[in-house]
This record gives structure tokens, sequence and C-alpha cells, in this order.
């Protein structure tokens, strides 16, 4: 494997491992980011040579690919609008209480579930620049939930996990939501997928593994 031919193992994620700023001059500078998505991956990520795509942490932050911690880390460019409207909005203010079924009901506006299948779309464009022939894909997240099926249309060689680290919402719920959200059409196109609570009827009862 080398990064002329792609890489055999590409993470997908809303964020990348660190944290960069960018000064004035255009110096890039990053330091490591907590959390247990990072601690967990890093080792695996190590030895395989892999990449990381994720957002660069920052509206309108531009950066191109770097290697860190023995890793290749391919930041993903949103706008301050996409990130309010896809992050801040649908991802938050939708999936979230939609997928907990909490008291707080789910907010729906067309633009961010706009601005969420625009941001779906360079994540899996980015995955797909990076990935070796027949490389492994995993992305991560109700974030990225359109990114597997994005990829399977564009990379059909490729092998697509999908780990969701919040349950998956009773039938009931996902049934309710609307414009075509993910919880019922986005992921229908890994190669395998999981979600982090036991698989009880409440978790799955949405078909998400295709």
């Amino acid at each position: 494997m080398s990064s002329q031919d792609g890489f055999d193992l590409v993470v997908v994620a809303n964020r990348l491992p660190v944290d960069i700023t960018k000064d004035d001059d255009g110096k890039v500078s990053w330091k490591r980011s907590p959390g247990g998505l990072v601690t967990a991956l890093e080792p695996v990520m190590q030895k395989a040579d892999g990449a990381w795509v994720g957002w660069s942490g920052g509206p309108g932050l531009e950066v191109e690919p770097f290697d860190a911690d023995d890793m290749r880390l391919v930041p993903v460019t949103l706008s301050a609008d996409e990130i309010e409207k896809y992050y801040e909005g649908f991802s938050n203010d939708t999936l979230w209480p939609l997928y907990h079924d909490v008291i707080s009901p789910p907010a729906y506006h067309r633009q961010w579930w706009d601005a969420y299948k625009r941001a779906n779309q360079k994540f899996a464009d980015a995955a797909a620049a990076q990935a070796a022939p027949g490389a492994i894909v995993w992305v991560h997240d109700y974030q990225l939930q359109l990114v597997p099926k994005m990829l399977r249309e564009q990379r059909p060689d490729l092998r697509i996990g999908f780990f969701d680290h919040i349950p998956f919402p009773r039938s009931s719920c996902s049934s309710s939501s609307r414009g075509g959200a993910p919880s019922s059409t986005g992921c229908s196109a890994p190669t395998s997928s999981g979600s982090s609570a036991p698989a009880t009827p409440r978790t799955s009862s949405v078909p998400c593994a295709g």
C-alpha cells in the first residue's frame, strides 16, 4: 500500500483525530484531540498505515492532506453555513432527538436536510479519492449516514462498514422522519453495519444493512 495507489483502510468520521489551526501566514499546526474514537482507532490506523477523513474543525478551513502520528489525515472543508445546517441543525436537532426518542421533538427543515446531503457528499468524495482498489472504508456515526450509499455509487469495489455510535430508533420513530431522512434511506449500501446499543427490538427495527 502507498498513498500513490490509495489506502487499504480509510476511516470516515465527522472530526479528524487532531485539532488543526492555521496562522495568518498559512502555517498549519495540530494537536491530538481527546475522545474515545481516537483512542480506540489510533493504534489500528497506525498499524494499517491508513487514512482518516474528517472535518478540518473550523468554518472554511482549507488544509491539504497531511501525515500525523503515523496516519494520513484528510481534512474536509465545511462552510459556516454547512456547519450550522448539517451539523448543528440536521445532525443534532433532527437526528439526535429522533434516534433517542427524547421528550423534545426533532425539528425538520428542508435546508438542513439539503446541507446534510451536501456535506455527506463531500466526505464520500474524499474517501473515494483516498481508498485503494478493494479497500475497507469504515464510516462512523449518524452525522455521515448517507456516506455508505454515496460511496457505493462511486466505488462498487470497496468494502464499506458503518457503525452508529447512538442507538437506531424504533420503527415508529424512523417512519415519522420526513424528507427522505437517512433513518430510512441513508445506509442501505454498507457491506456491514452496527450500532453501539444492544440488538433489541428498539435498535434493530431500522433496515440499515445491505
